[in-house]
């Protein structure tokens, strides 16, 4: 069967046994496996070499962190880590307006860049959280030359869709959909060239415990949502997530 991707979970946030029931309930899943810091990002790193072909690792700095104190040092080290084991995809890295302060914007930026700076350096995508900074976000994976990148939970504007097409940068559809009307929106109008989708889980949004288990479900309500069949809008999301991983060229 042709496989699915989760393309934003956080993995490591699930016990060895929830991570082995997930993935043996759908065969055909593979799971994107984001890090928020130096100690998830080690996790992440332990369940890739148990699941080599069924996870793919990312390690990154939420720019949550800094809520907590934890600033550029911390950042430094899962950039270490990052550099050291040259994973496929930097994340989840990113910008936020909605959630964060102001003051801490320009650490934001500064801790985002390093991190583009070094995807471009070892040819992995970019897995970003941009809350209410995605044209900020976009500009930066422009002006830091990134070649593929994805934005993960899109709910921004739909005017800035067409310069995400542009650009190549993907947008993913979150399984919040389902009771969400920004990530229905966007489910019908992102085109299926640049569309992906994914998880977030085990975050719990308004009641709904997201999980990888829902990427197929999700699938199905993007091609109803859309008016297409699933079989079409599965390959097309499965082509784009395998470039993105780079898997395809």
């Amino acid at each position: 069967m042709p496989k699915i991707y989760d393309m934003h979970s956080h993995f490591y946030e699930y016990s060895d046994k929830e991570i082995e029931e997930i993935l043996e309930k759908d065969k055909d899943l593979v799971v994107v496996a984001v890090s928020d810091d130096p100690e998830s990002a080690a996790r992440t790193i332990e369940i890739w070499e148990a699941y080599p072909d069924r996870v793919v690792p990312c390690i990154g700095f939420h720019p949550w962190n800094l809520k907590e104190g934890r600033g550029a040092l911390d950042a430094e080290e899962s950039l270490r880590l990052a550099a050291r084991f040259g994973p496929p995809c930097i994340g989840e890295v990113g910008l936020d307006r909605r959630f964060m302060d102001q003051s801490t914007w320009h650490l934001q930026v500064y801790i985002f860049r390093r991190f583009a700076a070094l995807a471009r350096e070892i040819s992995a995508f970019l897995n970003i959280h941009a809350p209410d900074a995605w044209k900020h976000a976009l500009s930066i994976v422009g002006e830091e030359e990134i070649e593929r990148a994805m934005l993960h939970w899109y709910t921004g504007p739909l005017t800035l869709i067409g310069s995400a097409e542009s650009m190549g940068v993907m947008l993913s559809v979150n399984a919040a959909l389902r009771i969400q009307r920004k990530s229905l929106e966007a489910a019908r109008a992102i085109p299926l060239s640049i569309m992906v989708t994914e998880s977030d889980g085990p975050y719990e949004y308004r009641g709904l415990k997201l999980s990888p288990l829902m990427v197929r479900g999700n699938i199905e309500l993007i091609a109803k949502a859309r008016g297409e069949s699933v079989e079409e809008v599965a390959d097309a999301l499965r082509l784009n997530s395998e470039r993105l991983i780079k898997i395809l060229r």
